[in-house]
């Protein structure tokens, strides 16, 4: 990982402090977040080791890895999950021009994205951190599941599609990543991923209570100009950049939430669609984004 005094993207340690954001999920501890003078990307500066990591994961709260439908606005979220696992098929068929073929999702979690393209007749292998939720997809989907640290086990130019949905803000050494997805995706393979927008209308409305800063789990706060900057360093091109509408509605629940607000959901639902409608030709503006990346070629 790189040093908390420097940038991911440049290297500069020229820096400044941004504020201080609250995990307000976990600890209630706060963590504070640096921005780097010279290239502009944003990263939590005083993140928990990584053996530490993972008691700051641990909440029913946190959704992705968990099947609660207890309140309204987790059945919501499932309802979403299920209207973009639709979508996310017909992105990497589009994206890859394939429909079936050979995938890796890094950050499986509990296995819907993998199972539903192992369904459609995909060969999937899932990496995922958490022993839990790789038991989960294994058991309820039949999976291929291996720990990161068994990534080497997935051959090389094995894969015409690596995805990462909301994961490589969370991954410590993402230019290690970087480099595995560079061996394990054909010549002629693409990468998605999928990643909150720092320089997005709600981030810049919420300010240090925007959701999707998620301190200290997520590490990196991305703009579409630092990503493509990151990537570029490392062998790869963004070649196709792609709103995803419905995530400003659950952030600003979320962050209205973290505001001690009543009425969350409904300030997060009117919030999302002025913010929508003031952003409705400005893509580098949406609430997340996802990025469709492939090996430079000459």
């Amino acid at each position: 990982m790189t040093e908390t005094g420097s940038c991911l993207v440049c290297g500069s340690t020229d820096t400044e402090v941004l504020y201080a954001a609250k995990d307000h999920l976990v600890s209630g501890e706060d963590f504070m977040l640096k921005r780097c003078r010279v290239c502009g990307f944003t990263f939590t500066a005083d993140p928990p080791d990584e053996k530490d990591i993972a008691k700051f994961y641990l909440s029913e709260d946190y959704i992705s890895h968990s099947d609660k439908k207890q309140s309204l606005t987790d059945r919501l979220y499932h309802f979403a999950r299920i209207y973009m696992l639709r979508k996310k098929y017909n992105l990497v068929c589009r994206m890859t021009g394939m429909e079936t073929g050979a995938l890796v999702d890094i950050g499986s979690g509990t296995g819907y994205f993998a199972g539903s393209m192992n369904r459609m007749g995909w060969n999937v292998k899932g990496i995922e951190l958490s022993e839990q939720a790789r038991n989960y997809s294994v058991a309820k989907f039949g999976l291929t599941v291996v720990s990161p640290l068994e990534i080497s086990s997935i051959k090389d130019s094995f894969a015409d599609c690596v995805t990462l949905w909301h994961v490589l803000e969370h991954l410590y050494d993402p230019a290690m990543w970087l480099k595995e997805i560079m061996r394990i995706l054909k010549d002629d393979g693409i990468c998605i991923i999928a990643l909150p927008n720092i320089k997005s209308a709600d981030a810049r409305w919420f300010g240090e209570v925007w959701a999707a800063l998620d301190v200290p789990r997520h590490l990196w706060h991305f703009s579409p100009e630092t990503l493509r900057a990151f990537i570029n360093e490392h062998g790869l091109i963004c070649r196709k950049v792609i709103p995803m509408p419905l995530d400003i509605y659950y952030i600003s629940a979320l962050s209205y939430k973290n505001r001690g607000r009543s009425f969350p959901l409904f300030r997060g639902t009117i919030t999302g669609l002025f913010l929508t409608f003031e952003s409705l030709f400005k893509k580098d503006r949406a609430s997340s984004l996802i990025y469709v990346v492939s090996k430079q070629r000459g």
